[in-house]
């Protein structure tokens, strides 16, 4: 008996945007967070372009093929990142496009040029092409594994990329060198000062909806920034947490949080 393929979706509101040329990865090695001179085809890596102020101006998942790095981002940013990328290129050897003829696909299974989601493991796989068989988004799944995004969770230059674990999701390369913001994003790790990490929330009914405050007894620790079902995930510092000595709440009901290992802040580096 035949296999049926697995469905292929397009991932609705993104964009592909492509970065081609001898000197693309140059380029984008410079001004983004992540190592993409490291980036090999069939592999799938977050990034993000910051402000000079470490603040996300857009975060993105790049895929590589030869001299073309193709990012896929949230549509509502992709003539902003476009336009910022092209301030940057200077004289360098380089094109970026935005592919209104291409999408961004993903599916539960492999499909052909698929990578898996970092951010989800082997659970979700990405590529880039023409339309899926529908569109689905991927807000459920995102939502019940903690998953920030850019345009539901979050907008251009409000949070730090560690704010919405870019660093945890592999989209910092900590030792690439110099980039767009790079200073201040160092320092915060470097002193240990990440306080607010997007976390998973999960209910026993209903989650409020995004803007309604996370609180534990009279303190205020967070803020919902996206629900569905009895999941949430909210923007918490971590050092409010921590101290609580009552149970988190949103709009009266308590809530559970979860903290992953590796979100946990980090200790300040020691001096030489």
């Amino acid at each position: 008996m035949n296999t049926p393929a697995p469905a292929i979706h397009t991932a609705p509101a993104r964009t592909i945007l492509s970065v081609s040329g001898p000197e693309a990865r140059a380029l984008l090695q410079r001004v983004i967070t992540a190592d993409i001179e490291t980036l090999e085809a069939g592999q799938c890596r977050p990034g993000g372009l910051l402000t000079p102020q470490g603040k996300l101006a857009a975060d993105f998942l790049m895929f590589a093929d030869g001299e073309t790095v193709w990012l896929d981002v949230a549509g509502a940013a992709a003539d902003a990142l476009a336009k910022r990328l092209s301030m940057f290129k200077l004289r360098a050897k380089a094109e970026i496009v935005i592919n209104t003829d291409l999408a961004a696909l993903w599916s539960e299974h492999p499909f052909e040029g698929s990578a898996p989601d970092p951010r989800l493991g082997e659970g979700v796989h990405r590529g880039i092409g023409n339309r899926g068989d529908d569109a689905v988004s991927l807000d459920t799944i995102e939502i019940l594994h903690g998953i920030p995004v850019f345009g539901r969770d979050y907008g251009e230059s409000e949070v730090f990329p560690t704010d919405v674990n870019l660093d945890v999701y592999g989209g910092i390369g900590w030792k690439k060198g110099c980039f767009i913001g790079q200073e201040v994003v160092s320092r915060m790790k470097r002193r240990g000062t990440i306080r607010k990490r997007s976390l998973s929330l999960s209910f026993s009914g209903e989650a409020p909806a995004a803007g309604t405050p996370v609180t534990a007894g009279s303190s205020t620790i967070g803020e919902i920034t996206s629900s569905h079902g009895h999941h949430a995930i909210g923007l918490i510092r971590l050092d409010r947490l921590e101290a609580a000595s009552e149970t988190p709440q949103a709009n009266g009901h308590d809530c559970r949080i979860a903290v992953p290992d590796n979100l946990r802040p980090d200790a300040p580096a020691e001096k030489v």
